[in-house]
């Protein structure tokens, strides 16, 4: 049996409930909304250390803003990272849980991992940002939230790599069943994803910040200090991030034959945001653009991602294009009624954010806006009533 053959026989027999480019289309998209709440939490821990540690009035008080920031940021960076995750499970299945067995100590540490630096994050908020007290909460929330980074680039790292899966699972001839070690990786690309997009990500949020809180006028001249740290972290940085993707791609992208197109694609987006953050003279302003500018930066890193796992198996014929499926209907109506809610619900809470406009007086959210927190609440107190029910059925009633 040769690795084609493996791949083909470890994927679920029943299929995919879906067609699975549009599975994968959804992948890269999801995964978007992972990365950005993930580094960001990584890029705001690391500030509220750092303006702890070198303290002056406006560092000191945004290093206590970044502080509450992060584990809410982590909590995001969880929540949005289901979807991704059970995508994966889904077209991808022999490569995540082959990876994940050959590494199943971390895999299942992770989540404890995540645990601690969560845990952590949140004590140092609670109890020690005020006057920077439990400090080493911080720094030991910052080393695990990096750690389980380091351990999901780790299983990533394996599963594009299954003609060395033997090699590690029987090292010698031996098999080895303990899981700990790290087999794969590749630094610029740990790199390039993790520290450098969470400056990134942390320059942005900073002029949203500014610009959001930019009415409240005893405020406007910290607003502004916030909006142009950020823009100058974002033109430290996008060099940075431009050259560690030309070495991704010099390293893994070269290994796989796509190094040219990585690189291209890679070196446009680090030199199009230094471009951008160069030219951004009215940070607190154009906040909402460079939002978006980043999004869009994010996409083209998902789409690159995507494209050298795609290639990395395609050596072996595996391809998702061809991943068997069978319209799972019900499975689709839950999706599609779960995510219909679920956007609603955050559009609801995004549009009232938005015109309490960060004031300090009492601001009011306009008839609409109400109507649709109406509807949208209603939507989801009937859909948690109808998986309340199906679960009462199915216990009381199915045998």
């Amino acid at each position: 049996m040769d690795i084609g053959d493996m791949l083909e026989r470890m994927r679920d027999p029943l299929g995919a409930p879906f067609y699975p480019p549009a599975l994968q289309v959804l992948l890269v998209v999801t995964w978007v909304f992972h990365i950005f709440f993930v580094t960001l939490a990584l890029g705001s821990s690391a500030f509220s250390i750092l303006g702890f540690l070198r303290p002056n009035e406006y560092r000191l008080r945004l290093a206590r803003v970044a502080a509450r920031l992060t584990p809410n940021a982590v909590g995001l960076g969880i929540v949005t990272g289901i979807a991704p995750l059970l995508f994966v499970q889904t077209i991808y299945d022999p490569i995540w849980y082959a990876s994940n067995t050959l590494s199943g100590f971390w895999s299942v540490s992770f989540i404890f991992v995540v645990m601690g630096g969560y845990s952590l994050a949140y004590l140092f908020y609670l109890k020690g940002s005020a006057d920077g007290r439990l400090l080493w909460s911080a720094v030991a929330s910052f080393i695990l939230l990096f750690f389980a980074g380091w351990v999901m680039h780790v299983l990533a790292s394996v599963s594009i790599r299954p003609e060395r899966w033997m090699e590690w699972y029987a090292p010698g001839g031996v098999i080895d069943t303990r899981g700990v070690v790290f087999h794969s990786w590749n630094i610029p690309r740990l790199a390039f994803l993790l520290p450098l997009q969470a400056g990134l990500s942390l320059a942005v949020v900073l002029t949203l910040f500014a610009w959001y809180f930019r009415r409240i006028e005893e405020d406007a001249p910290f607003m502004t200090w916030v909006a142009d740290r950020g823009r100058w972290l974002g033109l430290a940085v996008s060099p940075l991030y431009a050259l560690a993707g030309l070495l991704w791609a010099a390293t893994e992208g070269a290994e796989f034959g796509v190094g040219m197109p990585v690189g291209i694609a890679l070196a446009a987006v680090g030199l199009a945001l230094t471009g951008y953050f160069f030219f951004l003279k009215q940070p607190m302003q154009h906040a909402p653009r460079t939002l978006l500018v980043w999004i869009i930066a994010l996409v083209v890193v998902g789409i690159v991602r995507e494209g050298i796992r795609a290639v990395s198996l395609a050596r072996f014929g595996y391809s998702v294009s061809n991943y068997p499926y069978m319209m799972d209907w019900g499975s689709i109506l839950v999706f599609g009624v779960t995510t219909v809610v679920g956007v609603a619900v955050v559009t609801y809470l995004a549009l009232v954010l938005y015109q309490s406009g960060g004031t300090k007086r009492d601001a009011q959210v306009s008839p609409r806006v109400e109507r649709l927190g109406s509807i949208a609440t209603g939507m989801l107190g009937a859909w948690f009533a109808f998986f309340i029910l199906v679960g009462l059925y199915t216990t009381f009633f199915l045998k």
